[in-house]
């Protein structure tokens, strides 16, 4: 926890300023999604892309922000914390594109709920962090550790799958954008996870014993899986085309964000230099958006 003295209080009576600073990871979608028996469900996929968030508390002066998610998350902690200021200001640094599927929303969130709880000294448990983001929006999941099965509409952990594998990804966006909030209100969502819960089984299995094993072929094949099986739902038009692409460097599969846009390929250790195959995609579709990244354990800082 920072305190400082900030002169926007009053020439007699300077205004103390409490300060603190968290960042949180992205996600390269999900390795899968859907529901099982109807209660729907997540596992994570955490990337080394971060939000880092400064939350500044004080009880004098006027709230400085432009984000109405991250007010409403440093709000919602005060509650929870039992305190109360009358000046929040929120200041973030994100490489993380939004409406795209990569947890841009739920890592500002995130890292501002603990932000906020630093600024007073304080620590929050990731399963009080993802309630308090589920309130708000459904939640990606990567403020718990390693890889976790959670409901992402709750924010509730279902179950630790342990450490995430260190392997690369290419991140592909071929444009356009989905809010979660609409996405997630959907009428016809409820009826189209059904259909496709049989491939969700199946995915969830291969992923869990994947990494259980460190089988991560096994784990690669369960997220191709889950992102054939979300055409249903929410189809890319490019998916067939990512998986060919994926088979001809050797990949160990392909992911997607199943609220989103992007596309992911899981590149198999010692195989192709992840910033060759990000070059590889970039040739053939120079108007996409491609990164190259790496998986990652779930988790703030």
């Amino acid at each position: 926890m920072d305190v400082i003295y900030n002169p926007f209080g009053s020439a007699s009576r300077p205004a103390v300023v409490f300060r603190g600073r968290a960042a949180a990871p992205g996600t390269c979608g999900e390795l899968v999604q859907g529901t099982l028996q109807g209660e729907p469900f997540l596992i994570t996929c955490p990337v080394d892309l971060w939000s880092e968030v400064s939350v500044e508390l004080s009880h004098y002066g006027e709230p400085r922000a432009d984000l109405d998610k991250s007010c409403r998350a440093a709000r919602l902690t005060l509650q929870y914390l039992g305190l109360e200021y009358a000046c929040v200001s929120i200041k973030r640094v994100s490489v993380l594109p939004e409406s795209k599927g990569m947890g841009s929303s739920t890592a500002d969130i995130a890292a501002t709920c603990l932000a906020t709880a630093r600024a007073v000294g304080r620590e929050l448990e990731p399963a009080v962090i993802a309630k308090i983001a589920a309130q708000i929006e459904p939640s990606d999941g990567q403020m718990f550790p390693g890889i976790m099965i959670i409901n992402h509409l709750t924010g509730e952990p279902k179950k630790y799958l342990g450490q995430a594998p260190p392997l690369d990804l290419v991140v592909a966006d071929p444009g356009g954008s989905v809010d979660t909030i609409i996405f997630n209100s959907r009428k016809d969502l409820a009826s189209k996870n059904f259909q496709k819960e049989p491939m969700v089984k199946q995915a969830i299995e291969l992923v869990a014993r994947g990494l259980l094993t460190e089988d991560w072929e096994m784990m690669g094949r369960g997220a191709t899986i889950s992102a054939q099986a979300n055409q249903v739902v929410l189809p890319k038009p490019h998916l067939a085309l990512w998986r060919q692409w994926a088979a001809e460097l050797r990949a160990l599969g392909v992911l997607v964000a199943h609220s989103g846009t992007v596309m992911g390929m899981i590149l198999r250790p010692g195989g192709v230099d992840p910033r060759e195959a990000a070059d590889f995609v970039r040739r053939k579709k120079p108007e996409w958006t491609v990164w190259h990244t790496s998986m990652i354990s779930g988790g703030l800082r």
